[in-house]
């Protein structure tokens, strides 16, 4: 059986696929500014990861956040984060998941692919 280029590059992008959710929590600082907590779940393994944003917001700027599983597990990666100028949630997660750029808009929580 012959495969074609286009054929397994399908194969391999959909096996790459990261399908899961998005969410935020702003902690308010006292004197200084607040912490943004990113959450990130993975719908196919059910893992949840946690990204900490110390300026207390994003920018339309990328920013390189470091995620920390949450979860069971010990899987860490850094993911450059993003906001648009119409509200759309942006991440590039720079190789983790074998994926590249994914965004959501609308409220949070929202579903998140790449």
């Amino acid at each position: 059986m012959k495969f074609s280029a286009s054929s397994l590059l399908a194969l391999t992008s959909s096996a790459a696929a990261f399908s899961g959710q998005f969410s935020t929590w702003y902690e308010g600082g006292g004197e200084g500014p607040g912490i943004l907590h990113i959450y990130v779940t993975d719908y196919s393994t059910g893992s949840t990861y946690e990204g900490r944003d110390y300026d207390g917001s994003l920018s339309s700027q990328g920013k390189e956040i470091s995620f920390v599983e949450t979860s069971d597990g010990d899987y860490s990666w850094n993911a450059s984060v993003w906001v648009t100028s119409d509200g759309c949630f942006n991440i590039d997660f720079q190789g983790a998941f074998g994926v590249g750029h994914g965004y959501c808009c609308g409220g949070f929580p929202c579903n998140l692919s790449a």
